[in-house]
Parts: C-alpha cells; sequence; structure tokens
C-alpha cells in the first residue's frame, strides 16, 4: 500500500450530497475515482469500496492521468443518494475540513 493510499484511510468520509455541495462551493471540479480491493489495493474491475480525491484542476502531465468524474456529474449524484448501495464510497477528506 502507497503512503497515500494509506493517508487517505485516515481521512475518508461516506459520500452525501451536502458533501458534494461543500467541496463544489470549495472550489473543488473533480474527483478521481480510485478502486481498492478489501486490504486496501488497487482494483478497478471488482473494488471492495471506492475513494473519490477531490482536485480543483486536472494535471496535463500524462503520469498524473487516472479516471476523473466532474463534481456535479449525475453518477456521484446517484451515489450520494443511495443509500442501499453495495459498494461503499467515501471522499478522501474528513468532514471537519468539508464543513470549515
Amino acid at each position: 500500500m502507497t503512503n497515500a493510499n494509506r493517508d487517505n484511510l485516515k481521512f475518508q468520509t461516506a459520500l452525501t450530497v451536502q458533501h458534494l455541495a461543500a467541496l463544489e462551493n470549495k472550489g473543488y471540479k473533480y474527483l478521481q475515482v480510485k478502486g481498492f480491493t478489501m486490504d486496501h489495493h488497487p482494483e478497478y474491475v471488482e473494488p471492495h469500496y471506492i475513494m473519490l480525491v477531490p482536485i480543483k484542476e486536472l494535471s496535463s502531465d500524462p503520469a498524473k492521468k487516472g479516471i476523473y468524474e466532474p463534481i456535479n456529474s449525475n453518477y456521484l449524484q446517484e451515489w450520494a443518494n443511495d443509500t442501499n448501495r453495495q459498494l461503499d464510497v467515501f471522499l478522501a477528506t474528513n468532514e471537519r475540513d468539508l464543513l470549515s
């Protein structure tokens, strides 16, 4: 597990519509989508959970490319509204940071 992934696990918040609005108000435009196995290894085909990393601007560096979704995306809204989802979806931030 990389240090960045380990750090993200320390600061995670379940995705809600209110959190998406708070991130958008803070100037975030995208969420990077990262899938992980139960033991926290990257996995995109059958992930155990998804970690969404807030990003204000996309990098033009090809080495930093990834899977991104606009913060106002219908997919993110559906995930935030679905209380019965079988896949856990987290934000890589803690709730205190979102509300401050």
